[in-house]
């Protein structure tokens, strides 16, 4: 039975819409987060039918890890925008609580309740929040040490660090650069690796994410134009996790792509853009149809997918009101993913 709730009073991902909302353009069975109660507010919406969001006892990253990490980054990334300074003992002691969380709870079911942004200004601090934790997840899908996990959450949390050097003007721009704006862009790379040596960060595979995370599988990307193999471990890692959270993400030049849309288009880009063998990692973590995707079931019915079966892409866990059905204990699947309305105002 779904409940009435405050806007005000719903923790971001705890609950599921239990209506629809069509001048919103939001479905029944879409999960609540901190974006989409600033959108339910900003439209005269202040109380709305939920179901409590089942998935919740099965997070890999604990909510007050989440928001701890988040205040600290904000914080030293604004600082950062000053004097190109970055306490590294700060970063590393949120990338041990992560890398911890995800280790204690990696189990059979997996849900990762990415932070998103409130506002456009805090994209930089959620963004990269979110890497260094989605890239860690698909590090402990491979089996890597913890030590390494450790390293793959920094090198996420600093991917972006050569972007506090960059015209704030050109890189929220509401259109399309000039191939000298892009190439402005593209520089970044090389001062976020600058900004780490000069803050005694030194360790290869940290600094080989922040500098080749734009590299691409069939060699176009930048700034080295690395092909397969040659682009480091690290970069690949950072790579596709920094293009998940960033096209699930609203930013002033673009709209956001549901989940299931970018996991499509990660796959579509295998041997293109991504590392098919990191992409077999990443499908292990969210699987086909990722949490959040509302999906109909062989038997019909409409749900949520709230959590994805680790090691099996097809049969995630799907909640129908407050009801969580295993698909794979019940031996049911999903026909197909309902296109989301992500694109709401």
């Amino acid at each position: 039975m779904s409940i009435f709730k405050d806007v005000d009073k719903i923790e971001s991902w705890k609950y599921i819409l239990a209506t629809e909302i069509p001048f919103l353009k939001l479905k029944k069975g879409t999960i609540i987060n901190d974006y989409i109660k600033i959108s339910l507010k900003k439209n005269g919406v202040f109380i709305v039918p939920v179901f409590q969001n089942k998935a919740s006892e099965v997070s890999v990253i604990d909510k007050k890890i989440i928001e701890k990490s988040y205040a600290v980054i904000k914080e030293k990334f604004q600082k950062l925008q000053i004097d190109s300074k970055i306490n590294a003992e700060i970063i590393d002691e949120i990338s041990q609580g992560i890398s911890d969380s995800i280790d204690k709870n990696f189990g059979d079911f997996l849900y990762l309740p990415l932070k998103k942004l409130k506002d456009f200004d805090e994209y930089t601090f959620t963004h990269s929040l979110n890497v260094g934790t989605i890239a860690a997840l698909i590090a402990k899908s491979m089996n890597l040490p913890k030590k390494t996990l450790n390293k793959v959450v920094i090198s996420g949390i600093l991917h972006d660090v050569g972007k506090s050097k960059l015209n704030v003007d050109i890189l929220n721009a509401p259109r399309k650069l000039t191939l000298e704006e892009f190439k402005h862009i593209k520089d970044h790379v090389i001062y976020g690796k600058n900004i780490l040596l000069e803050n005694n960060v030194t360790d290869k595979e940290i600094i080989d994410g922040v500098l080749y995370h734009h590299e691409r599988y069939d060699g176009n990307g930048y700034q080295s134009g690395l092909i397969n193999n040659e682009i480091p471990l690290f970069g690949k890692l950072i790579g596709i996790a920094d293009i998940y959270d960033a096209l699930t993400s609203r930013r002033t030049y673009k709209d956001i792509w549901n989940n299931y849309k970018v996991v499509s288009h990660i796959i579509q880009n295998s041997c293109k853009m991504f590392d098919p063998t990191i992409i077999n990692y990443f499908l292990k973590i969210f699987g086909l149809y990722p949490p959040g995707t509302i999906v109909q079931l062989n038997d019909r019915r409409t749900g949520t997918v709230v959590a994805s079966r680790k090691d099996n892409e097809l049969q995630p866990l799907v909640q129908i009101g407050s009801t969580v059905i295993d698909l794979k204990e019940k031996g049911m699947f999903i026909l197909n993913a309902l296109e989301g309305d992500e694109n709401f105002e």
